[in-house]
């Protein structure tokens, strides 16, 4: 029994659960019914099976268009890079199909594998792994398999991935392996997923342009910020948003908790005519540039560094509080979770930026220019 909770504890080496949580707690309701209700998926998830790849630019929301039927998924996260990793990638989808079936005991296959890890101290054998992977994969009847997010893997060693995949799907028939893979159509993501997709959605602007009205309408009409608002004045809003967000939901979100903030119409509309300053505040741009992840109380000491040498030597600024500094655009920034060997206050939890799109756009030369 000791042994049985140490693989558990060996395979479950990473948790795709909490983005899974953060995803959905996100999603707006009603939102995404254009895929869940379209012909491919619904091919793809009740017939043919095969690859479904969903794609679209940064922060259009592919992380929040799930279904509930997979058994086994796992989000790529440009923030962790435990969740960057072919081999924790492997173990979480295997704890998962296991965790699915209705016998306890584990197979040989696994036992044998967690046995020679253990042994020589060091993690599986990849290859050892995608045949154990494969093998329990075939248990079932039909396996469903979601990777998100897969162009947040490092591109230098994405390869791996994608070739496992084309192994995967050789190895296995269609009708028994559903595969939904959501990224940005990155050139060897393009050449390497369109030979082995099935179905192939492109999250145009257009075609979540009614999600985001819809994100937009909920918001303006249910956020206390929005209810001083005019009617002439929301409706501003929502077709200004709408026509200028080009598929973004991340965007859209920051605009709308700048603008709860504005208390004149002009103050909308200027609002309204431009990205948020926010985006290039001196906060944002050390979280991007920081060799590794900062703690509150670290990026509040470092935001207030004067670069004028000519201010060297004086007294330092410091800010009243630090947790001010989750104002900035909060749709942009957040916690990451806690480790197990970690202070679980506020001010030493480390911050990270909350979408990959974000810290392009910070490291971009659009941004270099600045203010």
């Amino acid at each position: 029994e000791t042994e049985f909770r140490e693989v558990q504890k060996w395979l479950n080496v990473v948790d795709p659960a909490a983005n899974f949580s953060s995803a959905l707690a996100v999603r707006e309701p009603g939102t995404g019914n254009w895929l869940l209700e379209g012909r491919d998926y619904m091919d793809w998830k009740e017939g043919n099976g095969g690859v479904l790849w969903l794609y679209g630019i940064p922060g259009c929301g592919k992380s929040v268009l799930r279904d509930d039927h997979a058994l086994g998924y796992f989000y790529f996260t440009f923030s962790d890079s435990q969740k960057q990793n072919l081999s924790n990638m492997l173990l979480s989808l295997i704890g998962q199909l296991l965790r699915g079936r209705s016998d306890t005991a584990l197979p040989d296959e696994i036992m044998n594998l967690y046995r020679k890890s253990k042994a020589i101290g060091t993690l599986p054998d990849i290859k050892d792994l995608q045949t154990v992977f494969s093998h329990i994969t075939k248990l079932s009847k039909k396996t469903f398999i979601i990777l998100d997010a897969l162009d947040e893997f490092p591109k230098e060693t994405r390869g791996s991935v994608l070739s496992w995949l084309s192994e995967l799907t050789a190895d296995h028939n269609a009708e028994s392996l559903s595969i939904l893979v959501t990224s940005r159509s990155e050139a060897d993501i393009v050449k390497s997923l369109e030979p082995l997709t099935t179905y192939a959605i492109s999250l145009q602007s257009k075609v979540i342009d009614a999600d985001i009205r819809a994100y937009i309408q909920n918001s303006l009409d249910g956020k206390d910020g929005f209810k001083k608002f005019t009617k002439e004045i929301r409706c501003e809003i929502e077709d200004t948003l709408v026509s200028r967000a080009q598929g973004m939901f991340r965007w859209v979100d920051c605009l709308l908790r700048i603008l709860q903030e504005c208390i004149t119409p002009k103050a909308v509309r200027a609002a309204l005519k431009e990205l948020p300053k926010d985006l290039d505040s001196r906060a944002m741009h050390w979280l991007s540039c920081s060799a590794e992840p900062l703690t509150l109380d670290q990026l509040a000491e470092a935001v207030v560094i004067e670069y004028d040498v000519n201010k060297y030597g004086e007294d330092p600024e410091t800010l009243f509080e630090a947790e001010s500094l989750m104002s900035i655009c909060p749709s942009l920034i957040s916690f990451e979770d806690a480790r197990d060997d970690e202070s679980p206050t506020q001010e030493s939890r480390r911050l990270r930026l909350a979408h990959f799109s974000v810290k392009e756009y910070l490291i971009s030369d659009r941004a270099a220019q600045g203010p």
